[in-house]
């Protein structure tokens, strides 16, 4: 055994234990029931396949593997064409209960990956392909303290090529990116790496010239951060328009330009790939999809994700259909009888003095004279407000009035069970009063009017704060047992610019501002029916029951201003350069 491994493992060990999640969370190392916070026992080994979330990658992947006890750097493909359903062997399957999908693999040089069939072209317009993962590594300090290699390190996601054609031709072997594990490198131990090919000379293959310049500095290592490979980190790999960014926990770490790269055919890999020796490694993963996206607009959100609601009433605004507030609604819904909703800079005005919703420069504007205007059901207050239409089948309505534009947690229609809401914003204008305080982001439950989550912006000097309902009652009733309580997150000035995420899962609620790039992190991690303490340091619970599968939610995003229109004159303007909805 290699003392110095050993010493380095233990090392690494102790200082991660006891420390949250990598997104600045308190996610403890096992899985609770959140009823009865018993551990949840991974259970016998299942098929993944057999788990819907990772079906929609698994149908269009190879399972590419190595005996472990053969000779260096050898593989087979055991499973072909998406034919997964079924199988499972010692080195991948899931675990029945906790629903991770685990990749082992021992020895050095040994894979064990799934190679995802499509491959694609990174310079094609208006398409952005994102590997989303989230991936723990749980003992890979101790199944590296044996190992005698010049580097230890173990990769776990991909971007390969295929050559210049599906044929193969052309075809270098190197990848473009690997992101990795490494034991140490430069001082720091136990990090993230993103190893990352600079550009796309052949330094392997026959004809090459290893000993090149270009071979020589091929390669960039890129720091991802320390990891605590016992909690869920969530990686992003995004290749848009000849660009790649790499997302760790929703903070961009690379942000590159790939064109060198653009005549060859690339296509995402995940699994394990050891270098190192003499151990183990394993992977578990608790989220795994591809995500294409084809737009036809620069701007950073899908405005057909979206309705409208507005200050002016139906009766002003249509000229007919009474006082509550008009709403209106993108092209795909092929409403007749409401505006559509657009991307269009000179939309919206109304009576010449105040345009409610338009885009100028890139950035949405949502705005409200404080001294008149419409409310909705059961508010007195005005709003300039997008409320989410959650698709849920393959031939969507815009309806609100069921719950197919809502999701679940764990929705059975999609398979999706995380959801997040991301924005970046900037409080452009506010009224002159002692508290102009406003709601930019919620979670609601349909048919519940206790909001389930509430983002508040309340002046320069205070902090953002979520006022979560710890409790709900059902069909729009009012609820006399509630109690809601609050959490403090960053502080932002009015024409200062911040991001927020708001994310709900079967766990719990994460909560978080940061400034744009991705530093001074506040957040929460609000675990269902366990207790927290709030802002002002009592214990809440937030109750499990949120997690039934009776509830549909959705989310919202704009302004909500939290008091009445009596003051003509005094304008909230609110503007939004990125608001985008993840499920999967």
């Amino acid at each position: 055994m290699d003392m110095n491994k050993s010493i380095l493992a233990l090392m690494l060990t102790t200082t991660l234990m006891g420390c949250g999640g990598s997104d600045g969370s308190d996610e403890s190392k096992t899985p609770t029931d959140p009823d009865t916070s018993v551990p949840v026992e991974p259970g016998d080994p299942i098929a993944p396949y057999s788990i819907t979330k990772y079906q929609d990658i698994l149908s269009n992947s190879d399972l590419q593997q190595s005996d472990p006890d053969g000779s260096a750097s050898n593989k087979e493909t055991v499973v072909r064409d998406g034919n997964f359903y079924g199988y499972l062997d010692d080195y991948f399957y899931a675990q029945e209960n906790t629903q991770y999908l685990v990749f082992k693999m021992s020895n050095y040089s040994m894979r064990n990956e799934v190679r995802e069939k499509d491959n694609f072209d990174i310079n094609v317009e208006d398409e952005k392909r994102t590997l989303l993962a989230e991936v723990k590594l749980p003992n890979i300090e101790n199944a590296m303290s044996n190992s005698s290699s010049s580097r230890d390190e173990v990769t776990f996601l991909q971007i390969h090529n295929k050559g210049t054609s599906s044929d193969g031709t052309g075809y270098i072997p190197h990848p473009l990116l690997r992101v990795v594990y490494e034991l140490e490198r430069d001082g720091k131990y136990g990090h993230y790496w993103a190893v990352l090919k600079n550009n796309a000379v052949d330094c392997k293959g026959d004809g090459s010239d290893p000993d090149s310049a270009e071979c020589q500095n091929a390669y960039d290592r890129i720091d991802l951060g320390e990891a605590d490979t016992d909690s869920f980190t969530k990686f992003e790999l995004i290749v848009q328009e000849n660009n790649l960014a790499i997302e760790v926990n929703d903070i961009v770490k690379v942000d590159l330009d790939i064109s060198y790269w653009e005549h060859l055919l690339s296509y995402f890999k995940v699994g394990v790939y050891n270098q190192f020796e003499n151990g183990e490694s394993e992977a578990h993963f608790r989220a795994l999809k591809v995500l294409t996206t084809d737009s036809d607009t620069a701007y950073d959100w899908n405005i057909d994700s979206w309705k409208l609601t507005i200050p002016a009433s139906k009766n002003d605004w249509y000229g007919s259909g009474g006082d509550s507030a008009a709403e209106i609604t993108p092209e795909r819904c092929n409403d007749n009888d409401k505006d559509e909703l657009s991307n269009d800079e000179s939309v919206y005005d109304y009576d010449n003095s105040i345009a409610y919703f338009n885009v100028e420069n890139g950035r949405m504007h949502f705005r409200a004279d404080m001294g008149y205007g419409s409310s909705t059901a059961n508010s007195s207050y005005i709003r300039s407000e997008l409320r989410e239409l959650f698709i849920s089948s393959g031939n969507p309505d815009c309806s609100t009035s069921d719950e197919d534009t809502s999701w679940y947690l764990d929705d059975s229609r999609t398979n999706d069970t995380t959801h997040t809401l991301n924005a970046t914003l900037k409080i452009e204008d506010h009224p002159n009063i002692s508290q102009p305080k406003v709601v930019l982001g919620q979670i609601h439950g349909w048919k519940i009017n206790q909001a389930l989550v509430k983002l508040l912006w309340e002046g320069d000097n205070k902090p953002v704060r979520v006022i979560l309902n710890d409790d709900y009652e059902i069909n729009n009733q009012d609820c006399n047992h509630c109690e809601p309580f609050s959490v403090e997150l960053g502080t932002y000035a009015a024409g200062e610019e911040w991001s927020y995420t708001i994310r709900a899962d079967e766990d719990g609620i994460y909560l978080a501002t940061y400034d744009t790039d991705g530093s001074n992190r506040v957040a929460h991690s609000i675990p269902w029916g366990e207790s927290y303490k709030d802002k002002d340091g009592d214990t809440v619970v937030l109750s499990s029951d949120w997690t039934s599968s009776d509830i549909a939610f959705y989310f919202k995003a704009g302004i909500y201003p939290q008091f009445k229109p009596e003051y003509p004159g005094q304008i909230f303007d609110v503007s939004f350069s990125s608001l985008n909805i993840d499920h999967y």
